[in-house]
């Protein structure tokens, strides 16, 4: 009876003790690692600085690029210093891609020094002409393909009819000769000669609504 009271006494002593030890164990601070610390306030200005550098770095040298695609003709009417046009037209030169990349770089570097805007704009422009000239054809296209009997559902007849009430300023003469011309090239597998001028009639009419003929 003696040893279960002792051994009760031990038992109720290790409870107390693993108590004690948890109630202990609360009270320790726990440090916290974080990965980073929080940067001050001048240190993230000055990443954002270096990161807004850099996208403006890659923006003009995007620009030098688009620049050295373009033709003669529209190079021409984008306002460049001549040390910039002169850039260019070595860019365009060489053909060993190392030396590109490194005639890519020199002129993003000039051109960091000069107001790109005047020339975004230029660009912007050269590409509306671009879509309109895209539009125009398509329309042109279609009227030929129409007067020659390629459209199902619409005789020649029909769109010339059609193309001469819209155009009022069309030579009609002109119209239907091309096209009896035309349509008669082709039953016979000639050339398409008249064709192609009806395409260049069709053009000038359409690209020049208010001329008369």
């Amino acid at each position: 009876m003696i040893d279960d009271i002792s051994k009760r006494s031990n038992d109720k002593s290790a409870q107390d003790i693993a108590q004690e030890a948890v109630q202990d164990a609360a009270h320790v601070p726990v440090k916290v690692v974080t990965r980073k610390a929080a940067q001050n306030p001048e240190e993230q200005e000055e990443e954002v600085s270096r990161s807004q550098k850099k996208r403006d770095a890659d923006a003009v040298r995007e620009l030098g690029s688009r620049l050295a695609d373009l033709r003669g003709s529209e190079l021409a009417n984008i306002p460049l210093p001549e040390d910039i046009v002169a850039a260019i037209k070595e860019l365009n030169r060489i053909k060993a891609h190392g030396a590109r990349k490194r005639q890519l770089v020199f002129l993003a570097k000039k051109m960091r020094h000069i107001d790109t805007a005047p020339i975004d704009a230029a660009l912007e422009a050269l590409r509306q002409s671009a879509r309109a000239s895209t539009k125009n054809l398509h329309v042109i296209e279609n009227w030929r393909d129409r007067m020659l009997g390629d459209i199902s559902g619409e005789s020649e007849k029909q769109a010339l009819t059609v193309f001469l009430d819209e155009y009022s300023n069309a030579d009609r003469q002109q119209f239907r000769h091309l096209q009896r011309q035309a349509l008669a090239e082709r039953k016979i597998d000639k050339p398409p000669a008249a064709a192609r001028q009806l395409f260049k009639a069709i053009r000038d009419v359409v690209l020049n609504p208010e001329k008369d003929n």
